[in-house]
Parts: structure tokens; sequence; C-alpha cells
């Protein structure tokens, strides 16, 4: 009989979760974990199955949890489930095994008949767990980056760069990003929104403007769990003089905060070829890539 007790999710779950998905993320290259907050936001909407969230115990502490939902749309007549790999403090493997077959168990009953997953680099499980578990690999879906900004000149004037103010420059920024990255606006606005409603996570953005016009955005989000972790949020350049301004910034905060890396990342591999990135060195970290497995 094993020592663990696996449950599915009680209100009040939330505190402990953050806790040990903060303490696993130590072990990623760009740790992440929502707060606890935001879960019970999530956890109280309509719609939401606490059966598909698990948490394993030993000795009435929490030590490892596992997120699942099954998809409402089904694809060719069959229904899909996605899956986030196993959370779970060093020391408990047994839990982390326990958990996904508990999954598996779930998503068959709920009529399921595929489930996919990532794994690589913004877990701690490589593909090499996804294969043990019975997975097929699917496609490589996110390239992660280290932007190397310590030979940028950092001496250009940077007088015309000013902080991005959410009531002054939002609308100019998302009419700019909408149409750079094919995203409707509502969808840009939204995710300005969401940041503005964040006030857990450390964000630096400025605007360079030229009569009135955004001739370049950009900024550095502090990683929440590993402070010596920036990353690049969406970066827009009209033309590379602007671009090496931004970086010229970038790299003036990471020397000021004492940044180690400066990390972005993109779901095309080709994507930091494209002109406007011109001046950036991009050094790749590492993939995830998207795992299927029949149910």
């Amino acid at each position: 009989m094993s020592d663990y007790m696996i449950k599915h999710y009680h209100e009040g779950f939330e505190v402990d979760q953050e806790k040990v998905g903060k303490e696993v993320a130590k072990s990623f290259v760009s740790p992440h974990q929502t707060p606890a907050e935001r879960l019970k936001e999530v956890y109280n909407r309509e719609g939401f199955d606490p059966e598909t969230r698990l948490y394993a115990f030993k000795d009435k502490k929490m030590v490892g949890f596992l997120t699942a939902r099954v998809l409402d749309e089904e694809e060719e007549g069959v229904k899909i489930a996605q899956l986030t790999p196993p959370s779970v403090l060093p020391g408990h493997e047994e839990a982390e095994k326990l958990l996904f077959k508990k999954a598996v168990e779930i998503l068959k009953k709920k009529g399921a008949k595929k489930v996919r997953s990532n794994f690589g680099v913004i877990t701690k499980q490589d593909e090499a767990i996804a294969k043990k578990w019975g997975y097929k690999h699917k496609q490589t879906a996110y390239y992660l980056y280290n932007i190397n900004v310590d030979d940028v000149d950092s001496s250009i004037s940077m007088d015309d760069i000013e902080k991005f103010e959410y009531d002054k420059h939002q609308q100019g920024c998302v009419k700019i990003l909408a149409a750079e990255y094919g995203r409707d606006e509502e969808w840009v606005n939204n995710l300005y929104e969401r940041m503005k409603a964040d006030t857990t996570t450390v964000r630096k953005q400025w605007v360079i403007k030229d009569k009135d016009e955004i001739k370049a955005y950009g900024g550095i989000m502090i990683n929440p769990i590993d402070e010596s972790l920036g990353r690049v949020m969406v970066t827009y350049a009209a033309g590379e003089e602007y671009m090496k301004k931004l970086l010229a910034k970038f790299r003036k905060v990471k020397d000021k905060i004492g940044l180690k890396k400066l990390l972005a990342g993109f779901t095309e591999e080709g994507d930091v070829k494209e002109a406007k990135y011109k001046p950036i060195k991009f050094d790749l970290v590492g993939t995830a890539s998207l795992f299927e497995m029949d149910l």
C-alpha cells in the first residue's frame, strides 16, 4: 500500500499548490507558477471540473499536484484532453507516477480518447519521460532563447525612450502589435488589461516616439520566482536604429538590476531570423514539444 493519498481539488488547496509549484519550479529554466489568488479565480469559474485537478499528500502534507482538462470541442469526433505534467517535490517520485496514473483513469472515464501534454524546457520533464509514459512526439511548439545584450553599446543616446504608461500608450501599442503579430486588437487589448490587473509581477516597459508616433515598444518582466531572470516581452521596432536603442535600454536595466539572463520565447523557430530582430543575438536554450497519447 502506498504512503501517498491522491485527492481531487477542494477549496483551500490553492495556497499549498502555489507553495509546492514554486518549489518545484526552481528546477525550471524559466520558473513559473500561478499565484493562489489567481488559482481561486480560475477554480471558481463556471464549468470548472474539480476532478481534473489532482493533489498528492503524504502525512497530510501536499507534496505534488497535476492539472488537466477535457476540451469542449472535439477533433474529427474525437474528444481531446490536455494534461500538464505533475509538479512534485524532490524525493516524492512515486507521487508523480500515482498522479499521472490517476489522471489518465479520470480522463478516460470522461470520454477522452487522446491526451496532449507539453514536455521540455518549460517543465522539469523531458522528452525521455514523455516517451516512457507512452507519449509520441507531435510537434515542437516552443523555442526558448537567451538574448545576449552584454556587448550592446549602451552609450548611445536614449533620451527619446520614455516609460510606458497604460493610459497614455496602450491604445497606440494595441494597433501596432495587432498588425505586427497578426492578432485582432481585442486580443492585444485584453493582454494589456491582464497585465494591468496583475500586481504580483514586476514589468518594466518603454516606448520610443517620434512626433507622437510610436516607433518602438518593449519591456522586461522580472521572474517572480527567480528575480535574477528577466523575460523580454513582446518587442516592436520600426527600424534597426530603434531596436538598438531598446537593446541598449535592456542592457542598462539588466546591469542595474543584476539579471543573469534575459530570456525570450517564440512559437516558430524562424521568427528570430526576421529583419526586425537583426541586431539581437539569440542563443537557443531549449525547446518544448507537444506530445500526444492514445487513451
